[in-house]
């Protein structure tokens, strides 16, 4: 059935789609264009939600991306109808890889979409006098996620940060972009740091803690963490201790490490997990919202320790946090502990990771 032409006047963003989809409503046909991946990788996740619960994403979701994209597969899913009732979705990434020709076998379908059908799409730059971006235009809506400039960094990590539940004021959420910079990728990382660090009783984080959290330490490589988590999973105490010592002598505030160890031993099991259901690397990354090389990583750290190491390290990062918020270690020795405590135990649990 022909899908009624909706006109799109002004420039259309991440923030309309976010209102659009608290009214439930919702297009056939969605094109990001834009250089900004958190607001592209957010806005498909959104969309992904509301229009699949998740026991029909299996059955009813398709995703390509890159050289794996072939729109005539995607064209010939989206026609059937979907399993159960309810929606089919494609998305397709790195749109502006595709050339008009691959496109092709896509173009009639945008034009006459099934109403059961919902294509998503995305590429950094697109040509406006393509056919497919008219197309998407016509019947749909195209969301600009460009970079924002760090006025609207600014805003939007007010705005981030009260989701999170943090009282950010306009001169400590201008002071982070000013440090951080207008990548809302990692602004969010240093959020979700602070969110872990800050007690729900003192949720308004002052220039101290983002000095603590995010300014101190830049002089330790990015990859000292990854390279603590290798340690500990390699039951390496030796090591893991030395790079303990480096994060703390960096200046970093022991919660704040205490907090990318658990993100880094929970990116370890969803991506163990995930790989174990069969999810491609790169859809991980995509979920996670990091580069392939992390998810990489992380799947060799979770094949070699498996389910119940890695739920043995998760529940050991939680004891410490109860340990120091608790007052009965200080944070250093509670830190120092941990890695004990991961190094001497998680070796015992991996031997039989093939069993997990």
């Amino acid at each position: 059935m022909a899908m009624a032409r909706q006109q799109t006047a002004a420039q259309y963003t991440y923030q309309d789609l976010k209102r659009d989809l608290a009214k439930g409503r919702l297009f056939p046909i969605y094109l990001f264009v834009g250089d900004e991946d958190w607001l592209i990788f957010e806005g498909i996740r959104a969309l992904k939600d509301a229009l699949l619960p998740d026991a029909e994403t299996g059955w009813n979701f398709m995703e390509f991306q890159g050289k794996e994209m072939d729109c005539e597969e995607a064209a010939a899913f989206l026609t059937t109808l979907p399993i159960f009732g309810g929606r089919k979705v494609v998305v397709l990434r790195d749109l502006d890889r595709l050339t008009a020709a691959q496109m092709e076998p896509l173009l009639p379908l945008m034009e006459n979409m099934p109403a059961h059908g919902h294509l998503i799409m995305a590429g950094e730059s697109i040509d406006k006098r393509t056919k497919c971006y008219r197309i998407a235009a016509s019947y749909g809506r195209i969301v600009t996620a460009n970079r924002l400039d760090a006025q609207g960094a600014a805003a939007w990590v007010m705005e981030r940060s009260a989701e999170l539940g943090l009282v950010m004021s306009g001169r400590s959420a201008r002071y982070l972009v000013s440090e951080v910079g207008t990548s809302l990728g990692q602004l969010n990382s240093e959020l979700e740091k602070l969110a872990c660090y800050k007690d729900e009783d003192s949720p308004e984080v002052t220039l101290e803690d983002i000095e603590l959290l995010a300014v101190k330490g830049r002089e330790v490589p990015e990859n000292t963490i990854f390279r603590f988590a290798d340690a500990v999973a390699e039951g390496d105490e030796q090591l893991a201790m030395e790079l303990l010592n480096r994060l703390l002598a960096s200046g970093r505030e022991p919660l704040s490490i205490l907090a990318m160890i658990a993100r880094q031993f929970r990116m370890i099991a969803f991506a163990w997990e995930a790989s174990r259901a069969g999810m491609l690397p790169g859809n991980i990354g995509r979920e996670l919202g990091v580069p392939v090389f992390a998810v990489q990583r992380a799947l060799t750290q979770g094949q070699r320790l498996g389910g119940d190491a890695i739920r043995g390290a998760l529940a050991a990062t939680a004891q410490a946090d109860r340990e120091i918020k608790g007052g009965f270690h200080q944070p250093a020795a509670a830190l120092e502990l941990l890695v004990i405590r991961l190094t001497r135990t998680l070796p015992r649990f991996s031997r039989f990771a093939g069993n997990a």
